[in-house]
């Protein structure tokens, strides 16, 4: 019951820091030694009547750098954790910026097919020692995750306790927002309006053709679009459909699929 949370990032960004500042109590242990927190520790807690239960764990490192049973433990439970949850926090110290290793976590994330906030954690700092700080942030995130675009970030300080409102509040959206049906009629009046913004994707010598749009039970959002040839419908193509789906339905930083199926008639006309 409720949504689960996953708190995931490099170490000594502050995730323990950030499980105690949410919760408003001392649940975790919190040092500056790398890799202490290394049991994940599920606990629930209730904002606006709703049910989430945050799973903390311990920071991803660098394959090179584990020569430690600690640190191999410690990757291992972040990786069960982002299975395990529906929403994941990447933390960020938002003084360093964002990292290829970052990137590396972010793409793990989405290739569980997960919700994921940047949390740009230590705010605090990031505003007395940078110029812009948050524009400078937002910039090395879209350069560093190119590959997701409209990734949602909340600028937190565990230390402060500011932006913790603005966190769980995106928190409470994003939870919502996987639950998100959309009737096949709405679905289709989309989908075919929106296909004819851009020329048919080709396969072979013959344009690709699509029927109609469904939506399946998985969550985040997935949708099954059935199409004369499934294979002609290039990724590219793909993002301009869910580019246009997040814009109309609001689902901007929702991870949603589209899969293409043959469709159920067999025809290829």
């Amino acid at each position: 019951e409720g949504t689960n949370i996953a708190i995931v990032g490099k170490p000594n960004v502050g995730k323990s820091s950030l499980v105690n500042a949410l919760l408003g109590e001392g649940r975790m242990l919190v040092s500056e030694i790398a890799g202490t927190t290394v049991d994940a520790v599920d606990t629930p807690f209730f904002y606006h009547n709703k049910k989430f239960v945050l799973v903390d764990t311990a920071g991803l490192r660098k394959s090179a750098r584990r020569e430690e049973d600690i640190e191999i433990i410690a990757s291992f439970k972040s990786h069960q954790s982002i299975r395990k949850a529906d929403i994941v926090l990447l933390v960020i110290d938002s003084v360093m910026g964002p990292t290829e290793q970052d990137a590396t976590i972010m793409q793990a994330i989405l290739d569980s097919h997960k919700a994921v906030i940047v949390v740009a954690n230590k705010s605090d700092i990031g505003k007395k020692e940078i110029v812009e700080f948050r524009k400078t942030f937002k910039d090395q995130c879209e350069r560093v995750f190119h590959f997701y675009t409209d990734v949602p970030i909340v600028f937190t300080s565990a230390k402060t306790g500011h932006g913790l409102e603005d966190l769980l509040e995106k928190v409470e959206w994003m939870g919502d927002k996987l639950s998100t049906r959309i009737s096949t009629s709405q679905l289709n009046d989309f989908f075919f309006e929106t296909i004819r913004k851009a020329p048919a994707p080709v396969w072979g010598v013959k344009n690709v053709k699509f029927y109609y749009l469904t939506q399946t039970f998985q969550r985040p959002p997935a949708f099954i679009a059935f199409a004369n040839y499934p294979d002609g419908v290039t990724n590219s193509y793909r993002r301009f459909i869910i580019k246009n789906m997040k814009e109309r339905f609001d689902l901007e930083g929702v991870p949603i699929r589209i899969f293409v199926m043959k469709n159920r008639s067999g025809a290829n006309a």
